[in-house]
């Protein structure tokens, strides 16, 4: 009993003395530096990569090449592919299932109008009646957000456009209305869609 009790001890105080020194040895390493030493680094090819200058040569990439072209099908952050294409069909298409992704508002209206009058007014007018400051030769004046009776490419007059039948004509244009999806951002387009939607309800001739 006694010899057990002696290895427990012995066991006990070498773990002990183990330990002791371990912690030691960690508070020499870690503060024995000066203050311009960057420390000691676990792993360091973890925290500093190695950098490559913009079109420089670069042995990671099978063409050696620093600067790569984006993954095919690739989407920036934030952005929502427009998948309709510039026909009668697809304007068609866009107007039965496209649903405005902004909230309408006062504020959301604010903006629209804001963005109407920059881009839009110069032609539709500012009360969307269509005596803006530029007639086209050819299509005449441009008609009212409010006219009832001519049917349009959608088969629907004026005030009966429906959101997506105005999103697919700010983005691609329509008869000599240029398109405006380089100008205006997929949120602009879409805060237009709800002012133009208030003066199909308001607009006086």
């Amino acid at each position: 009993m006694t010899d057990i009790i002696k290895l427990f001890y012995s066991t006990f105080i070498v773990n002990k003395f183990i330990i002791l020194f371990s912690i030691i040895s960690v508070f020499i390493i870690s503060c024995g530096a000066d203050g311009n030493h960057p420390g000691y680094q676990y792993m360091p090819d973890m925290y500093e990569s190695p950098s490559y200058e913009t079109n420089s040569s670069n042995p990671v990439f099978k063409n050696n090449s620093t600067s790569q072209y984006l993954p095919k099908n690739s989407i920036p952050r934030g952005f929502v592919p427009f998948d309709f294409d510039n026909t009668l069909d697809d304007y068609l298409r866009a107007g039965n299932i496209l649903v405005n992704p902004i909230s309408n508002s006062e504020a959301v209206l604010s903006e629209g109008k804001k963005l109407f009058e920059m881009f839009c007014a110069h032609c539709h007018g500012k009360e969307g009646n269509g005596k803006g400051s530029i007639n086209h030769p050819v299509y005449s004046a441009v008609p009212s957000y409010s006219d009832s009776i001519t049917p349009r490419r959608s088969g629907e007059p004026m005030n009966k456009l429906k959101s997506g039948h105005i999103f697919h004509s700010l983005h691609y244009g329509l008869n000599a209305m240029g398109p405006h999806a380089s100008q205006l951002s997929q949120e602009e387009r879409w805060k237009i869609v709800h002012y133009v939607h208030k003066l199909q309800k308001n607009t006086n001739d």
